[in-house]
């Protein structure tokens, strides 16, 4: 049979592990053999993220975990710098002005990533800045943006550094901890190696700090629930099992491997 392979950044080749996983019978999502899968995946998850916080799962594209950062960070007219430096910088920009949020934006060219000083300059200038979004590797262009450097600057001032690691994480250096970011969100299609269907987050202390005041509205992407429901070993709502399990064999890999050694390769 001749075999079918993927050039794009997503959806990614699917590990033959992961898809025979999935080629299972579905379990119930709330028997223990689902929680147990919820909660190896959320383990290993951390050593992607290179994190202690938890990492959440959510049943969506990467523009879930996204929108959930903004309505849980954020109150109507709170400030909040975007780096529009390609389609998915972009999205926050929108994501921001959808819900109220006045949206203060950084446009860089396509195709060159942004200069940290220039975000430096808008953060002296703007009071009361809460949260500067940001992309690690721009899909559309494939840039790469200094998080490390994005992350020194933001430490300093009351705002969370917010990053959209969707097409990067896995494949290009981001420990959340070490570097100080504050929100990392992902999804499972890229260098997770799973089909589409899953997204992740991670919030740092002084991200959940400013979870706990947020006054955005939200449901489905409440992340107290997702925190409280993992804390039982399952979500609020009804997960997207099979690609868990599916995922539980791609972070398998990538574990045995060691994520330095994946972003290496």
């Amino acid at each position: 049979m001749r075999k079918h392979r993927l050039f794009t950044p997503g959806p990614t080749p699917v590990p033959p592990e992961s898809l025979l996983a999935m080629a299972r019978p579905v379990d119930h999502h709330r028997l223990e053999e689902a929680s147990e899968a919820i909660r190896e995946v959320s383990e290993n998850l951390k050593h992607v993220f290179k994190t202690s916080n938890d990492v959440l799962i959510l049943t969506s594209s990467g523009t879930g975990a996204m929108e959930a950062a903004v309505v849980n960070l954020l109150s109507p007219g709170d400030k909040a710098v975007t780096i529009r430096g390609g389609k998915f910088g972009e999205r926050w920009w929108e994501i921001c002005e959808a819900y109220g949020v006045e949206a203060i934006p950084i446009d860089v060219e396509w195709g060159r990533a942004v200069d940290p000083e220039a975000v430096e300059r808008v953060l002296k200038g703007e009071s009361g800045v809460k949260a500067v979004f940001a992309t690690l590797c721009e899909t559309s262009t494939g840039v790469l943006h200094d998080i490390r450097a994005l992350a020194e600057i933001v430490r300093g001032t009351e705002a969370v550094l917010v990053v959209d690691a969707i097409s990067g994480l896995g494949a290009d250096e981001l420990p959340m901890d070490e570097w100080g970011v504050d929100v990392v969100v992902a999804g499972s299609q890229k260098g997770l190696m799973t089909p589409p269907g899953l997204a992740f987050i991670a919030l740092s202390e002084k991200a959940w700090r400013m979870v706990e005041s947020s006054k955005l509205p939200k449901y489905y992407f409440d992340l107290k629930k997702a925190r409280e429901a993992k804390g039982k070993g399952t979500t609020p709502f009804t997960p997207a099992i099979t690609l868990i399990i599916g995922l539980r064999e791609s972070l398998r890999l990538i574990v045995e491997e060691g994520i330095d050694n994946v972003v290496a390769r």
